[in-house]
């Protein structure tokens, strides 16, 4: 039997790497976006006691529930010119027992694909014309997850929305440059797909939001993120805050940067 395409896609992710696969159907233990709500306070609870702070634990709650959406779909869109449907309903993620997810997945084989795809005749796919009505489907279905559930993580903690967006607008492009150095792609071409999504999703999310900028290193081209996500600040990470900030933290200064990201394997 022929496997349905979004199984097809998710194998494809997880060969490359595991993190960057999604579960397909997954059973047990698992939360839907639909119900995250119900599971806010909980999590939030338990990463202000990892982080120290209400601030850094409200950024990293908003980034561990914009990966759950970002990362299926952007990355299915990145590899195969498909995208597994983003309503809270399909998406669904694993709770580590610290506030974040192990895993992501997603309940339904429902996927939407170009007309010009082979799978465009299964039963489970949404067949759009082109990558402009792709890009529009992802987007509209991303603002509409992501708004409630960022508005639920704002009302628990100050980190604010015009943050929490641009931490989701930062993952599409991590997560676009990654997947193409996994898969052996041309790293600016993804970036400017990913800057193709951001248009898309600007035009649907209810607050403009940062984007991050390019940042070549030999032949690896990085990013500078447009938010930072504070990380800095947690008690897991002791020490002088130039040094916690991440690589490719806007705070950071680009010599350190550049010094640090040359060290990459």
């Amino acid at each position: 039997m022929t496997p349905a395409p979004v199984d097809e896609t998710a194998a494809r992710l997880a060969a490359l790497d595991d993190y960057a696969g999604f579960s397909v159907r997954p059973g047990a233990g698992w939360v839907s976006l639909a119900a995250a709500d119900g599971f806010l306070d909980r999590w939030l609870a338990l990463l202000i006691a990892e982080h120290g702070g209400r601030n850094v634990a409200g950024s990293t709650l908003g980034s561990a529930l914009a990966a759950a959406v970002i990362g299926p779909t952007v990355g299915s869109m990145l590899l195969d010119r498909r995208c597994p449907d983003p309503a809270p309903a399909n998406l669904t993620a694993l709770p580590s027992g610290t506030g974040e997810f192990d895993a992501r997945g997603v309940r339904t084989g429902r996927i939407a694909v170009l007309a010009v795809d082979p799978a465009a005749a299964h039963p489970d796919s949404v067949v759009l014309p082109d990558e402009k009505a792709l890009d529009e489907w992802w987007a509209v279905g991303v603002a509409a997850t992501l708004t409630p559930l960022f508005e639920a993580v704002r009302t628990r903690a100050p980190f604010g929305l015009r943050n929490l967006w641009g931490l989701a607008a930062d993952d599409v492009t991590a997560t676009s440059l990654w997947l193409a150095e996994l898969a052996g792609r041309d790293q600016q071409a993804a970036w400017t797909r990913a800057q193709r999504l951001l248009d898309a999703l600007a035009r649907h999310a209810p607050i403009r939001f940062l984007r991050s900028r390019p940042f070549p290193v030999g032949e690896r081209l990085h990013q500078v993120r447009g938010t930072c996500c504070l990380y800095y600040r947690s008690t897991c990470e002791p020490g002088p805050p130039a040094e916690n900030r991440c690589d490719t933290c806007p705070l950071r200064d680009d010599d350190s940067r550049r010094e640090r990201l040359l060290a990459y394997p």
